[in-house]
């Protein structure tokens, strides 16, 4: 069985923002809430936000298979590593890669694309 979140529009795509089976959960499009700041802060609120779609499944970081972090200028790569340096875990962080490349919004200066596991039983979270 699929679970599909957060279902929007919005930027003129139809999508779901996390899709979980049984086994498996995809984010996609985890960006800040705000574009406002540099790098620090857009970092932070993409990682506060994959957070928060994780507990939503009662999951969390310990969760997390493989992180794709998309930067709009590579130049932004040592700052945004610092922020994901205080958030990763130290024993068990997740698979990483960073790539750079023109976001579908300018004012975005990252975007992550996140696979995870299911480890609860019971599949836990709010429906």
């Amino acid at each position: 069985m699929l679970e599909r979140r957060n279902i929007s529009n919005l930027d003129g795509a139809r999508k779901a923002q996390v899709v979980a089976s049984n086994a498996l959960v995809f984010l996609s499009g985890m960006h800040p809430d705000t574009t406002e700041g540099d790098i620090t802060n857009q970092m932070r609120g993409a990682l506060r936000n994959v957070d928060a779609a994780l507990a939503e499944l009662g999951e969390d970081q310990g969760s997390i298979f493989m992180v794709h972090v998309w930067l709009a200028d590579m130049a932004d790569f040592d700052a945004m590593n610092a922020v994901w340096n205080a958030w990763a875990s130290d024993t068990s962080p997740p698979a990483r890669t960073c790539i750079s490349g023109a976001l579908y919004r300018p004012d975005l200066r990252v975007e992550l694309v996140v696979t995870a596991c299911r480890t609860q039983t019971g599949h836990g979270g709010r429906g």
